[in-house]
């Protein structure tokens, strides 16, 4: 005869259903979503280990019950320690003056922006504009999917809408943040600029805090300018995702 589910279990298991459902919408019917289908699959884990073991009274699942709460409180403790940060930071710094922003790329969707994109180009535009001597570095290389560079992608959207192609420069060559910021102030020295000077760096809210870390650890003084998200749902898809990749930049330095 089978054994009929306490209500713990039922509780249990059911919220982990639920979460395994949200976390397939997210991941399957959502685009760039990823983290926040992976939070609710582990969430749906950790439930169905709590659930399997709720009416076992033995001191082995004792043990298991606390081991697994222990763990998690780490973990959450890991997740803060790189989270607040990331929360703090995620705003322009009160004086975004600079004679270089370096603007870092984002995904382009065969030749159109993305959302982030654009929103990281809108910011550009506003910094343009009330730095009339300004010049901005676009960086960012042709990744999968796209028809150009992602620097390219930012020319174009720019120069479109009225700015002087002389004031933009492309860098095409940098896969990622750190490349982002490392071809950009190689090209700032070629200029003559002062690479280990103030040096403004553009991106999305959630992405500054690392990009900051980084820009440091290069030797420049970095000023942040923020674009913001549109999307709430997106920044905090995005912001959670950052915390993982601030651990492997502390760790792995990269």
């Amino acid at each position: 005869m089978k054994k009929r589910l306490t209500k713990a279990q039922r509780v249990l298991f059911g919220a982990a259903a639920v979460c395994v459902l949200a976390g397939a919408a997210f991941g399957l019917l959502l685009r760039g979503y990823l983290t926040t289908a992976l939070a609710f699959f582990g969430t749906a884990a950790v439930l169905c280990f709590f659930g399997a073991l709720a009416p076992k009274k033995t001191p082995g699942a004792r043990r298991a019950r606390w081991a697994m709460a222990a763990a998690l409180l780490v973990g959450l403790g890991c997740f803060l320690a790189a989270e607040v940060p990331v929360l703090r930071d995620a705003r322009s710094d009160e004086d975004v003056s600079a004679p270089y922003l370096i603007v870092c790329g984002a995904g382009v969707n065969g030749s159109e922006p993305s959302l982030s994109m654009v929103e990281r180009l809108r910011a550009a535009e506003d910094w343009l504009a009330a730095q009339p001597e300004g010049v901005a570095i676009l960086s960012g290389s042709q990744g999968r999917g796209e028809d150009l560079s992602e620097a390219r992608a930012m020319y174009v959207w720019l120069t479109g809408r009225g700015v002087d192609p002389d004031r933009l420069i492309l860098e095409e060559q940098a896969d990622n943040s750190r490349e982002n910021i490392a071809n950009s102030l190689a090209i700032i020295a070629q200029r003559g600029g002062d690479p280990a000077g103030r040096v403004a760096i553009l991106s999305s809210d959630y992405h500054l805090h690392r990009l900051r870390t980084m820009a440091q650890r290069q030797g420049c003084q970095p000023v942040m300018v923020a674009a913001r998200s549109t999307w709430a749902s997106l920044f905090v898809n995005y912001a959670v995702r950052e915390a993982a990749a601030m651990w492997k930049l502390w760790l792995l330095g990269t």
